[in-house]
């Protein structure tokens, strides 16, 4: 399933989160809190990693890793 991640800010005193959660998720998104904190890497780190990656077998996390950053 793909996942977007979306920061907001609403200044709305008339709302609390949890109105605002109950209105997404009946608009059919799914609202959970976020896990993790992604780096914020330039698009030269990003090539870097990519060929560290690029030849690992399929089926391996350095294949996953390199499909991942291939679709950025």
């Amino acid at each position: 399933m793909a996942q977007v991640y979306v920061k907001v800010e609403v200044d709305l005193d008339e709302f609390d989160d949890d109105d605002l959660i109950d209105e997404i998720e009946s608009r059919g998104w799914l609202v959970r809190e976020k896990e993790k904190e992604f780096l914020d890497l330039t698009s030269d780190e990003l090539d870097y990693i990519v060929d560290l990656v690029i030849n690992c077998k399929p089926g391996t996390t350095g294949r996953e890793i390199y499909d991942k950053l291939k679709k950025r």
